[in-house]
């Protein structure tokens, strides 16, 4: 019987760290070009400890009391019985999706794959390339040859600026380019990879996308055995330590720190820069802490090696991180990773500090670093998003992107699900607020500013405040219904893309009667009738097209800001939150009554709002108990709909019937659906229908 091919293996880690010391030639060419890209070979190879994967996502298990799955295996096997079966089609069998959270080795994994096959580990006749995703790659792809016997690389679909915003169509580019090769994987952290490809048939190994059904693969957070293996390696013990029990104090004084640092201690990035974390003073119990103490500790050795060198004048801590920050933003602003030394001189000529960054000492433990080409890069793509995340944190972003330059200040940053993380803990909302106009959270669809529980109420001029606010994400989704839908009808089609551009507000509960009679006894407005049911938390009903409009006028003039009724398509955004079945909830509409008020549970009468359960956004009551005006005309179905957030008006007649959205304690369970939609004319007023309204979070009244 044939020896199964081996492709990878831990036995190998020490002869190639050998032979990575005594290189010569093409390949010391091939390993600087290869560090310019993916970082240092050889710090990798000193300390690498093989990771694990799994067919489940870690996140979906709870890692305070330690990492836990139903199934993990070693990863270099793993990838071993992968590379070693050669798929017969080419539906995506041979194509592998290898998925982990920031710092979790995804490309310290393919460049082992790659060194491997530099220094001749290989099987015999197997070609290896290894590529970072971005604007070229699929001419680079296309130039390569023998592809039937080359195993391809390609790192970091996250940070690809081709797939912003559009992932599922780059998705499928790079899967029919890619489709003739021997092997093909790709890295791609778990946040950013669409949800709608995932779990078919309710597999957890495979991701449909297409016609290309591809296996998957999680990489396991370390355990407490590979992070004391990884603390062995880089504290080794003294000689002696056998005989007299001496342990390296170090490793012990790393133990302790690591546990109090819960499940960060599993990321390997982290456990990479131990010995800067072992100087920082405080807890390190988030991630913000955490990446805060590394940047500190970073700048602090910068600045003793350059009073070492009698740098004149010697940069303050403080201008250190102004600097980092402010090509952080850059960088991001510009949906990039490296800044050329061009680049640097326009920076510097608007923000001189920033001129300090020539005189560091880049490789090693830095975290800025320099490549072949002189171009400057953070070491770690989670770098830089933090430092973003500072700069909002801090209330300086908009102050950072006037000092970039003037076209970058009109850039919308790119915001990831790793700044998001960074930000759930210790956030000024009024900062985040404030910077909206700069965020670009398009490839977010499933995490949103809600997410961070950014709400508020704007304090009325006459006292008093105005209705609880929520803060909806920018994002894409798919509007209206299929035919085959539960309860579809005509006027649900055809489904289309919506790209909402901005965020905005959104009311978290439809408007009740304590918001609207407060506006009625300021201004002698009629009272609309409870109908005997309550006032107070009740929705406010009885109340037309027209009088919303009164009142979200009133609600500007007295907050400074602009309310208004939503579009139908913010609407159903809003409603949906990232799903795409018939319910937000799923396709079952025997769960109508954990969510909604309609007429199995009604008892013919609305409701105080809040008392279902929200949607995964947090919005209240957006199914049931009242139907919600929105401020679009009636169309008889989608067709010439437009494909963004914008209002979709008739032919201007003032009793064109207008839209409203949601069911109400009357309706039956198809009128629950994301896609329902109703209209009458903009007089009418019933006690089935309220609203609510939302806000543009940029628009100021007064000034």
């Amino acid at each position: 019987m044939a020896e199964p091919l081996s492709f990878v293996s831990i036995e190998w880690i020490k002869p190639l760290a050998k032979q990575l010391r005594k290189i010569r030639g093409q390949r010391a060419a091939a390993v600087t070009a290869l560090s310019d890209e993916f970082g240092d070979p050889r710090l990798l190879l000193d300390y690498y400890v093989e990771p694990h994967c799994q067919h489940h996502n870690p996140a979906d298990y709870h890692e305070d009391d330690g990492p836990r799955s139903a199934v993990k295996t070693q990863v270099f096997p793993f990838l071993n019985q992968f590379l070693a079966h050669k798929a017969l089609t080419q539906d995506g069998g041979n194509q592998l999706f290898i998925l982990a959270d920031a710092g979790m080795g995804k490309t310290s994994l393919l460049l082992m794959l790659k060194l491997a096959h530099l220094f001749a580990f290989w099987p015999q006749g197997h070609a290896c390339e290894l590529l970072k995703l971005g604007q070229d790659s699929l001419e680079r792809i296309a130039k390569l040859e023998h592809k039937a016997d080359t195993v391809l690389l390609l790192d970091a679909l996250d940070e690809d600026p081709l797939a912003r915003g559009r992932i599922e169509q780059r998705l499928r580019k790079l899967l029919e380019a890619t489709c003739h090769f021997h092997h093909v994987l790709i890295t791609c952290r778990t946040q950013f990879f669409p949800a709608t490809g995932l779990n078919p048939l309710g597999d957890p190994c495979r991701v449909k996308v297409d016609a290309h059904l591809c296996p998957m693969v999680f990489l396991s957070l370390f355990d407490d055995h590979q992070v004391e293996d990884y603390l062995r390696r880089r504290f080794r013990d003294p000689w002696h330590a056998g005989v007299t029990r001496r342990l390296n104090p170090d490793r012990i004084k790393a133990q302790a720190l690591l546990r109090s640092m819960q499940s960060l201690r599993f990321r390997p990035l982290l456990l990479a820069y131990i010995e800067d974390l072992l100087k920082a003073e405080g807890p390190l119990d988030e991630p913000y802490r955490v990446y805060q103490a590394l940047v500190g500790a970073w700048l602090l050795r910068e600045i003793r090696k350059m009073n070492r060198q009698k740098l004149d004048p010697i940069p303050s801590e403080a201008e250190l991180w102004d600097a980092c920050r402010i090509v952080a933003v850059y960088l991001q602003a510009q949906d990039k990773r490296s800044l050329g030394e061009d680049e640097l001189k326009t920076l510097i000529a608007r923000a001189p500090g920033i001129a300090h960054l020539q005189y560091m000492d880049f490789g090693g433990r830095s975290l800025l670093n320099r490549n072949s080409a002189r171009d400057y890069r953070f070491s770690h793509y989670s770098i830089q998003e933090f430092l973003v995340a500072h700069a909002l944190r801090e209330g300086c972003l908009e102050q950072d992107l006037n000092r970039c330059s003037a076209h970058t200040s009109r850039l919308k940053l790119r915001v990831t699900a790793q700044m998001f993380d960074f930000l759930r803990t210790g956030l000024d909302q009024a900062h985040v607020l404030a910077s909206l106009s700069h965020m670009d959270g398009r490839d977010l669809p499933q995490i949103s500013l809600v997410g961070l529980g950014i709400s508020f109420h704007d304090p009325l001029r006459n006292g008093g405040c105005g209705p609880e606010m929520l803060v909806v994400p920018a994002g894409d989704f798919i509007m209206g219904s299929a035919e085959e839908e539960f309860g579809h009808r005509e006027e649900e089609q055809p489904p289309h893309p919506v790209i909402i551009r901005s965020p905005f507000a959104l009311c978290r509960y439809p408007v009740t009667f304590m918001d609207y009679d407060l506006f009625c006894t300021a201004t002698d407005y009629e009272l609309p009738s409870d109908h005997g049911w309550g006032r107070g938390l009740h929705p406010v009903i009885n109340v037309s097209w027209f009088d919303v409009q009164i009142y979200a006028a009133w609600l500007s003039e007295q907050t400074g800001k602009r309310y208004r009724l939503p579009s139908e398509a913010e609407w159903e955004y809003a409603l949906r939150a990232g799903s795409s079945s018939a319910f937000f909830w799923g396709e079952a509409e025997q769960r109508a009554d954990d969510y909604a008020w309609y007429e199995c549970n009604s008892q013919k009468m609305s409701h105080p709002v809040g008392e279902k359960r929200p949607n995964a956004w947090g919005l209240y009551d957006m199914n049931g108990n009242v139907w919600e005006w929105t401020a679009d005309h009636w169309h008889a179905n989608y067709q010439g709909a437009p494909g963004n957030e914008v209002i979709w008006r008739g032919e201007g007649k003032s009793d064109d019937r207008r839209v409203f959205r949601g069911g109400s304690w009357y309706s039956k369970p198809e009128f629950l659906r994301s896609a329902s939609r109703y209209r009458d004319i903009p007089g009418y007023r019933h006690c089935t229908l309220g609203f609510r309204l939302a806000q543009d979070l940029y628009f100021t009244l007064f000034t």
